[in-house]
């Protein structure tokens, strides 16, 4: 292990309920040099998990910042700046709807960030323009207008549905180029992540990854890959590598949503003669609980009867004036509303994947910010069965993830910082290889065998190489 890297590993932490591996390990006298066997200890733990019936995944926005994308716990200054540049009217509704959801005579704004950005979570903010959107489409301009005043001149804007339609197509479209991982021409500042992804590709953790999930017992259930994230990083990892992936759409010029698709699944044509059918390896099941900068919203028929499509990429980036339609955020961030469809569906099905009897989540670099989500897992921690492991950078930091440690809970797994927190570090190094760690094992119980029927004896070894419970 390079020594940035043991630097890194030093300073993360591996909680199993209140306990942390990584304390013990070095409080144990072990130095630097058995690093390797404390994540071996990790990777057989979690490949355990793994072997379980019912494996689920979720994916926040920790999964693609190194991709470019950008966090939305506030307002993004991209955005705000692009509507700032366009209709000055339409800027200044903004400006006007930011003060009255702040309940604010100023902008009040996050000086943690640089540059500071709007404080107000951009999904709950297209939350209450949406709703506001839709009193005002159903009575006759009950919202009224508003006096601001543009260079010394005192003006009046009306409030209008059609500004605010634009108004929330100007958010979408600026939030589908942030999402745009294509697009973006940003690499990492890290010159040994960038040199990766510029050598195997840009979604390589992604891919290594789902390699990794891949290689659990074709006897077991598929795995579920929940995510919030808008981007897609995941489905641009599935393509590459060739995996076949059910995200609820059917159909192939036109996708429709159909909530049968997630209860199918694909098998090799078998044996007349043998009466047996064989599971294609290679597929997950795939959810979006927030949306996609791909789904589209379109008049119900009888052959789209949610009146949902997932458009190509492509036609997207070129009918961005159409973007009102782009189906990327949740129709209510707190859990005192309802959710509309497809969230409802997609929710449901996450309640029903985790809250299977033995069952384990991963969450990474997943917040906690969606209370819908939260709840979730809080009764999925009332079964006796169930394990949540979080794997996230701030871990404890995070004052939900901190709630969760102070359960002192063993079925609470928390993996934080630099090293055992970071998405790159377990898609390329912590997540178990399965073929490599049977292959080992089988040679372990070789040698153990060989050693035990002999007059071999274990030699001694000196203070700073004693490892062996490890």
């Amino acid at each position: 292990m390079e020594k940035l890297e043991s630097e890194k590993l030093k300073s993360s932490k591996f909680y199993v309920g209140s306990r942390d591996w990584v304390q013990e390990f070095f409080a144990d006298q072990h130095n630097e040099k058995h690093l390797e066997k404390l994540l071996d200890k990790i990777r057989i733990l979690l490949k355990n998990y793994l072997q379980l019936d019912n494996v689920s995944f979720l994916f926040g926005t920790g999964s693609s910042l190194h991709l470019g994308t950008t966090s939305i716990r506030n307002f993004p200054k991209a955005i705000e700046d692009a509507i700032k540049e366009g209709d000055q009217e339409i800027y200044e509704l903004f400006v006007h709807l930011i003060k009255q959801y702040q309940k604010s005579e100023y902008v009040l704004r996050d000086e943690s960030q640089q540059p500071s950005e709007i404080k107000v979570p951009l999904e709950e903010f297209l939350d209450y323009v949406l709703a506001l959107q839709y009193v005002q489409g159903h009575s006759h301009d009950l919202i009224k207008g508003f006096d601001y005043e543009d260079l010394f001149e005192e003006k009046h804007l009306e409030i209008t549905t059609e500004r605010i339609e634009d108004l929330i197509s100007n958010i979408k479209s600026e939030l589908f180029k942030l999402c745009d991982l294509d697009t973006l021409n940003y690499w990492p500042d890290d010159d040994q992540v960038r040199e990766e992804m510029q050598k195997n590709g840009k979604y390589t953790y992604h891919k290594s990854f789902i390699k990794s999930l891949l290689q659990r017992p074709l006897n077991l259930r598929r795995a579920n890959i929940f995510t919030t994230n808008y981007d897609l990083a995941f489905e641009n990892a599935f393509e590459e590598l060739g995996v076949h992936y059910l995200n609820g759409f059917s159909g192939f010029h036109k996708r429709t949503f159909r909530t049968e698709v997630y209860e199918y699944d694909l098998y090799y044509p078998g044996s007349t003669t043998e009466g047996k059918v064989r599971r294609i390896e290679r597929m997950v099941k795939y959810y979006k609980l927030h949306g996609s900068i791909t789904w589209a919203r379109e008049q119900n028929s009888a052959q789209n009867q949610y009146g949902l499509v997932e458009r190509h990429i492509e036609w997207v980036r070129n009918n961005l004036k159409s973007a009102g339609d782009i189906i990327i955020y949740p129709t209510a961030h707190k859990k005192g509303y309802t959710l509309d469809f497809p969230y409802s569906e997609l929710f449901r099905q996450f309640a029903s994947a985790i809250t299977q009897p033995q069952s384990v989540l991963f969450c990474v670099g997943y917040s906690f910010f969606d209370e819908h989500i939260n709840d979730i897992i809080y009764q999925a921690l009332s079964i006796p069965s169930f394990t949540l492991i979080v794997v996230d950078f701030k871990g404890t930091g995070n004052e939900t993830i901190n709630k969760l440690y102070g359960l002192d809970d063993p079925r609470v797994v928390i993996l934080e910082g630099p090293y055992l927190g970071d998405f790159k570090t377990f898609a390329k190094k912590i997540m178990p290889n399965f073929h490599e760690m049977e292959y080992r094992e089988k040679v372990s119980a070789t040698l153990q065998k060989l050693y035990s029927d002999s007059d071999w004896e274990e030699p001694e070894v000196e203070d700073d190489a004693r490892a062996d419970h490890w």
